[in-house]
C-alpha cells in the first residue's frame, strides 16, 4: 500500500464515557459495520472516539457515512 496516500475514517462521536461509547459501537456492530476507538485527552478531559475505518478513498467513507446516517448517528469523515 502507499503510504503517501492519505486514508479516510469516519468518526461517529466523541464520548466521555465508556458506557456511551459502547452503546454506539454496539449499535453499529448490530448493523454489521465494524468499528475501533482511538482515546484521546483534550482540554475537557479524555474523550473515547468511535471511528469506522479506515478506508482507501473519501468516496467509500462517505459510503459508509451514509449508512451511519440512516440509523440517525451523526458521523464526520477525516482524512488520516
Amino acid at each position: 500500500p502507499d503510504e503517501a496516500a492519505p486514508r479516510f475514517i469516519v468518526q461517529v462521536g466523541a464520548f466521555a464515557e465508556d458506557a456511551k461509547a459502547k452503546e454506539v459501537r454496539a449499535k453499529l456492530e448490530k448493523a454489521g459495520i465494524k468499528t475501533y476507538t482511538h482515546v484521546a485527552q483534550t482540554k475537557e478531559g479524555k474523550r473515547i472516539r468511535v471511528r469506522v475505518g479506515p478506508f482507501a478513498s473519501r468516496e467509500d467513507a462517505e459510503k459508509a457515512a451514509a449508512k451511519l446516517k440512516q440509523i440517525n448517528l451523526q458521523p464526520q469523515i477525516l482524512s488520516l
